[in-house]
């Protein structure tokens, strides 16, 4: 049996080579949305698309994880930084920043070269053919889906927080009745608007921590008395793979990409977005990062928000997050459902505007199935740390920093010299190491986990 993507157009081996003359209404075909219409999206618009996208809930497990790994990665960390620019920054094995930025201007590349690829596993078609189709999908959806998870999971625990303590069964349930009708959104061009608020409010509360904890001083006073770094690494080794699993989740988000690019005017232009949104978010990491584990030592907590002592600035926070992570939730629903509707329906996606009845109640249908496999799964899988290190470990390491480095020689062979591309492999198969190792650790902490608390509790 042929395994086949959940792609949103045919895919085709090479660029289409017409005989006939029909090559202008190809490349015209290549420019419209799946349901016909015009590509409208600018670098703008998918700049804010990305930061809402990427920047997230891993932002505020950062300083946690510098403080299970030490001030060592600390430091390796901020020479990354300072050679973001360089794109030989790739060849630093601790280079999650760089490599990530990195491995999203190969993409753009490659999406230029194979100009109909409308998803992920496009690339990896026109790369390895079914083989390469087949893995994408497994690793690419299986990401969507452990993120679908933890947004569910971490959207009730800030609901939680926000709301004074109400039972974590209740804030989930809220929170899935939230999420679905927004979940109605067809493609990223409907959702520019909510993509600005996304990505907007993730900036309010991280102002609001640095302001509350580094200038006001107001922390909790159990992580006040243990304010102190270490240069060395004490933690077990378990609980630091996880830690470094947080760090790569912090830096994912590239199986959005290619759909991303597909809803552009000119997909080229994405390089701008990118640049700008790592600009942004790097910003964010370092200073959550550096200047929380320094001002709070071994003692903060993940997510950085519980060491704050003041309830009302916890509450503002938890809303600005709250709002955060559901406009990002959305847009990992809305990719999940637009590929079951394909597999499923066998039928292209549509705006929510031009839908049928008939294909809005099966839009419905699939949204609403997705959104209550995540409120079940975050009821089982109470524990944001592990969770997310799961999903990092799992597919984050693996469609962020292998697929790309897989791709990319096969694909843009003619533009990179043999070193360049033995690079790129080498690399990628350090990252499948990487991946194996952090799924091990991850899963194992998930089995400890249920010592401390039951599925289904408040």
């Amino acid at each position: 049996m042929e395994l086949a993507a959940p792609l949103l157009l045919p895919t085709r081996r090479g660029v289409d080579r017409d005989d006939d003359g029909g090559g202008a209404s190809k490349a015209k075909k290549y420019h419209l949305q799946r349901d016909g219409e015009q590509l409208k999206n600018t670098w703008v618009d998918s700049m804010f698309i990305v930061v809402a996208n990427v920047v997230g809930i891993g932002v505020l497990g950062l300083a946690h994880a510098f403080a299970t790994l030490g001030w060592v990665y600390v430091v390796l960390f901020i020479v990354i930084l300072c050679h973001m620019l360089c794109r030989w920054g790739i060849l630093c094995l601790g280079g999650t920043l760089a490599g990530s930025l990195y491995s999203g201007l190969l993409m753009t590349r490659m999406k230029c070269r194979v100009p109909h690829a409308v998803a992920y596993a496009d690339l990896g078609y026109e790369a390895f053919g079914n083989l390469g189709k087949a893995f994408v999908t497994l690793f690419g959806y299986t990401y969507i889906t452990g993120v679908c998870f933890s947004f569910q999971l971490t959207a009730s625990l800030f609901l939680k927080e926000l709301t004074n303590g109400l039972c974590f069964v209740y804030c989930a349930i809220l929170v899935a009745a939230v999420v679905l009708p927004l979940a109605q959104y067809r493609n990223f061009a409907e959702m520019n608007g909510i993509a600005v608020v996304g990505a907007l409010s993730i900036l309010v509360p991280v102002l609001l921590i640095l302001v509350d904890i580094v200038w006001m001083g107001r922390v909790q006073p159990a992580a006040a008395a243990a304010a102190t770094t270490s240069w060395g690494n004490h933690a077990p080794f378990d609980t630091s793979v996880v830690a470094c699993m947080d760090v790569i989740f912090a830096m994912a988000g590239h199986v959005f990409f290619v759909e991303i690019m597909s809803e552009m005017h000119n997909p080229s232009d994405f390089t701008k977005s990118l640049v700008a949104a790592t600009s942004l978010f790097a910003i964010v990491y370092f200073v959550m990062a550096v200047v929380g584990y320094a001002a709070l030592g071994a003692a903060v907590a993940t997510p950085i928000t519980d060491n704050l002592a003041n309830a009302v600035t916890r509450r503002w926070c938890a809303a600005f997050i709250l709002c955060h992570i559901v406009v990002a939730y959305v847009m990992a629903v809305m990719v999940l459902a637009r590929a079951v509707e394909q597999r499923v329906f066998h039928r292209a996606a549509e705006q929510s505007k031009h839908a049928s009845v008939a294909n809005r109640v099966s839009w419905l249908a699939i949204t609403a199935s997705i959104v209550v496999a995540s409120f079940l799964v975050s009821n089982v899988l109470p524990f944001v740390n592990d969770l997310l290190g799961f999903v990092g470990a799992i597919s984050g390491v693996t469609t962020t920093f292998v697929f790309p480095f897989l791709f990319a020689p096969v694909l843009l062979g003619n533009e990179l010299t043999s070193l360049h591309a033995r690079a790129l492999q080498a690399v990628a198969i350090l990252s499948s190491l990487v991946a194996v190792v952090g799924v091990t650790s991850s899963v194992h902490r998930m089995a400890h986990s249920y010592q401390t608390r039951a599925p289904f509790s408040c």
